[in-house]
């Protein structure tokens, strides 16, 4: 494609358009060619000139190709020609053949250039609507897409908005009620009231402790007596038994310590503490501290039964800017759903109808650049051939010639000529118009589309097309045009800026939606309907009095921990069971006569299992209980602090500063904090609006994709059809120039192509000059020459004598007037003159071959 392009760049200057065509009325309208001829011929000259010259050629390649042929019928201009080479004959066609081969060699690129160009341009058209279509789906994917995400932005995320500042507004009283529990450390009350409304579980959990411990107790009296019985039966039994291994159990289990381990009397006792918080909760303590509490919560029910006045006019601030917006989604989405309905209800369907043409009418085009294509290719394949039995074939002689000796080279070669005069016309006729068209094409289509920044053309598109009609009809002052959509679209800008949608939606307009839908004087409103009225009592001296109490009621003096370190022991310093399976081993081995002291072992072993199970596991799972009910409570009384103790007077302490506080500086703290809130509800408010600002101008619906599908059609058009059907007319405008010095070559070597003999020697050269120089006076030399006594004695290389006698003979053929001597006696063939005096000649030196003799007559 690099040779087209430096043609179209050598002449594109000539198709700029400068005031010679406008837009008159939404018509083309063009200038006067007798006013503007000089506009013409200074912007259009290259190209017309280029034109006329091909129209010249045409018209006199015809005129020049018949006075060839009259020139060649009359024996000249290569028609006849010597029968041996001249002496620098060789030369010239070595240089010939080299320049020829050249030449052709350049035509071949053409003639490629040519095949695949139209290859390339009918592949182009063909898929042209397919891609086009593609293209314009992905254009209507992203206008889809961004359709969406502008309705999620301006009416959904809008209602979110809407729905999060409500839920603010209903819950202000609480909001503005928590700041100030927080500031004030009135917080501390609720812990207060979380603290005496657990007393009640802490009362169970006490309860539950003491009972286990009074359980484990019982037990373990009931075990150590059961155990001591034991004891005593098994050191009498077990003395008394003789046997080894009945000594070894009282050695190994020392059955005379056995006992309990656990002292359950030294576990804490919490029935004072159980007494003390039992009493307090009887005296009323959690109503008392909940009723302070009650008093604070009613600050916040307070401050928002005020506010619940102020909401309803503030909500419906916020329904009318969520309705603007709406509005303006609604308009914008309209707009993309009319591009949209466009694409598919008018574009698409034309591409398909473009198709239905292409598939139908496409292929004689393609036909016609391969007729124009095989043309060249005939006339390449021709001069091959006459390259090849030029260079290679071997001389004719007349007689038993190869199909492909040098004769049969220039005839090939002398075809092309005569093709070439023939249809060069037409070649040229035609190339000229595809130049005309594919160069006005490329200049008038293809650079405006690719750029449309301060293009004349393009411009004119602009006055043609109006598209702020079609965008914003109700809206004729609307500065919008093609090249500002494609130029900002190709920058990769939101649609926003590209389509200037300001003229549905100003965004910097919604900076004053607070002002413009009195939202913030609504929220001024909601602002001085917070206030705190002073003489708050959140803590009474009774229920303070009874928080000390149960800060001092012996709770907090309970060693907790006391419980998981005596009862991590075994209850009992020997293990009842498996001393039971012993005793029964040792009474299966016992003989017969220690009858007594089996019985009495299977009997202690029958009564230790029964009090494992009775008595061991329920108290060892009752520990396990107590331990870990003892370490919960412990933690859970500790309220964050060292101790229950310490927890509460912190508390109380906090929370009667937090009282003094809020009857002091509560009012003035609670307008500060309704300031606060009114900001930080404006905040929200102003928030959203700068990133729907943002987002609109600098990120939803980036045109890139757009871009691409524009530059990818422009591909599809301009570089895979319009780029070929450029490269074909160059290049076979390229065979035809070259075919001017191939006629020359092909003449020339046809010429040379056809003689029969090389060169013989400068005196027959001269001799042969001098006969065809009185030939051309019109003496018969060659009927004079064969009685010559020169050539009678001429004693030279037989290869000599031979190339005289056929030019002799060569050059008799041509003339009607050589008189022969004819052995008439015998019918033979004619014999050689010997000159008055001269020796006679052998019989060898009578004339060569050949010795067809055709009888009497003149021969031609």
């Amino acid at each position: 494609m690099v040779q087209y392009n430096l043609v179209i760049s050598y002449i594109g200057w000539s198709i700029q358009s400068h005031g010679l065509i406008t837009v008159k009325n939404g018509w083309l309208e063009f200038a006067d060619p007798v006013k503007q001829w000089k506009i013409l011929v200074t912007h259009y000259g290259g190209l017309g000139g280029l034109a006329i010259i091909g129209i010249i050629f045409a018209a006199i390649i015809p005129c020049i190709g018949l006075f060839f042929c009259c020139c060649r019928c009359a024996g000249h201009c290569g028609a006849r020609s010597q029968p041996f080479d001249k002496k620098y004959d060789h030369c010239r066609k070595v240089f010939l053949n080299i320049l020829l081969i050249g030449v052709s060699t350049i035509i071949l690129f053409g003639v490629v250039c040519a095949f695949v160009t139209n290859e390339y341009m009918q592949e182009g058209i063909e898929n042209l609507p397919s891609r086009a279509k593609t293209n314009l789906k992905d254009v209507e994917l992203y206008l889809t897409t961004t359709k969406k995400q502008i309705s999620t932005l301006l009416t959904t995320n809008y209602n979110e908005l809407e729905i999060t500042l409500n839920n603010i507004l209903q819950a202000s009283g609480k909001i503005v009620t928590e700041e100030l529990a927080a500031y004030s450390h009135a917080v501390s009350l609720t812990n207060l009231n979380e603290i005496v409304s657990g007393l009640d579980t802490i009362r169970q959990d006490l309860r539950m402790i003491d009972k286990l411990t009074r359980d484990l107790r019982t037990n373990a009296s009931q075990l150590d007596i059961v155990v001591r019985g034991v004891k005593k039966n098994l050191l009498e039994t077990l003395t008394g038994c003789k046997n080894h291994e009945c000594q070894q159990v009282l050695h190994d289990y020392k059955i005379n310590q056995m006992s309990i381990q656990v002292d359950f009397d030294k576990l804490p006792d919490v029935t004072l503490a159980l007494r003390n918080i039992t009493s307090l909760m009887e005296g009323n303590i959690v109503s008392e501290v909940s009723q302070g509490r009650e008093t604070f919560l009613k600050i916040q029910r307070n401050i928002q039964h005020a506010v619940n006045e102020t909401i309803p006019v503030v909500s419906a601030s916020i329904e009318n800017a969520g309705r603007s917006l709406a509005s303006a989604s609604k308009n914008i989405t309209s707009l993309i759903d009319k591009i949209n309905k466009e694409i598919t209800k008018v574009y698409i369907p034309h591409l398909k109808i473009a198709q239905d043409n292409i598939e139908e009418y496409s292929i004689y085009r393609y036909y016609f650049g391969l007729g124009v294509s095989s043309v060249l290719l005939t006339i390449f394949t021709l001069l091959t051939f006459g390259l090849l039995c030029g260079i290679c074939g071997k001389r004719p002689d007349g007689f038993g010639d190869d199909c492909c000796n040098k004769g049969t080279g220039g005839r090939f070669l002398m075809i092309a000529v005569w093709i070439i005069f023939l249809l060069t016309s037409i070649l040229i006729v035609i190339t000229t118009v595809l130049m005309i068209i594919g160069v006005m094409s490329h200049r008038a289509i293809c650079e405006p589309l690719q750029n449309p920044k301060d293009n004349y053309i393009f411009e004119l598109v602009d006055e043609l097309v109006q598209v702020k009609q079609l965008l914003y009809p109700n809206n004729l002052e609307a500065d919008i045009n093609l090249s500002w959509i494609v130029t900002h679209c190709h920058a990769n800008e939101t649609l926003y800026n590209v389509l200037k949608l300001k003229y549905l939606m100003e965004l910097d307009s919604l900076k004053n939606f607070v002002d413009r839908y009195a939202i913030s004087s609504t929220i001024d409103q909601l602002r001085e309907m917070i206030n705190l009225s002073p003489g708050i009592v959140i803590l009474t001296e009774s229920a303070t009095s009874k928080l000390n109490d149960l800060a001092q009621s012996g709770l907090s003096d309970i060693k907790f921990y006391q419980y998981a370190e005596l009862l991590k022991d075994n209850i009992t310093n020997v293990n009842l069971e498996h001393l039971g399976t012993e005793l029964r081993r040792i009474a299966a081995v016992l003989p017969s006569s220690q009858a007594n002291i089996t019985d009495s072992l299977l009997k202690n072993a029958h009564d230790l299992d029964h009090y494992h199970k009775d008595l061991i596991l329920p108290m060892t799972l009752l520990s396990e209980q107590l331990s870990t009910s003892a370490l919960e409570l412990q933690e859970h009384i500790k309220f964050n602090h060292g101790s229950m103790s310490e927890a509460i007077h912190n508390l109380v302490s906090e929370v009667m500063v937090a009282q003094q506080f809020l009857n002091k500086d509560g009012p003035k703290y609670v307008q500060i904090l309704a300031t606060k809130f009114g900001e930080a509800f404006l905040h929200q408010v102003n928030g959203f609006l700068e990133h729907l600002i943002k987002t609109a101008r600098d990120t939803i619906g980036r045109c890139g994709p757009v871009s691409n599908a524009y530059n990818s059609t422009i591909v599809d058009g301009c570089n895979r059809i319009l780029d070929p059907f450029n490269g074909f007319w160059v290049s076979v405008g390229w065979c035809l120039i070259l075919f001017l010095p191939t006629v020359v070559l092909c003449v020339k070597l046809s010429a040379l192509y056809q003689k029969s003999d090389p060169y013989p020697g400068p005196l027959v050269e001269s001799i042969h000059d001098k006969n065809h120089k009185n030939h051309s006076r019109g003496s018969n030399v060659y009927s004079d020459n064969y009685d010559s006594p020169t050539i009678g004695v001429y004693h030279g290389p037989e290869r000599t004598v031979n190339a005289i006698q056929r030019t002799s003979y060569h050059s008799s053929r041509y003339s009607d007037q050589t008189s022969k001597n004819w052995n008439a006696s015998n019918d033979g063939p004619p014999k050689y003159q010997i000159a008055p005096g001269a020796p006679p000649l052998r019989p060898e030196y009578e004339r060569p071959p050949p010795y067809y003799f055709p009888g009497n007559g003149s021969r031609n």
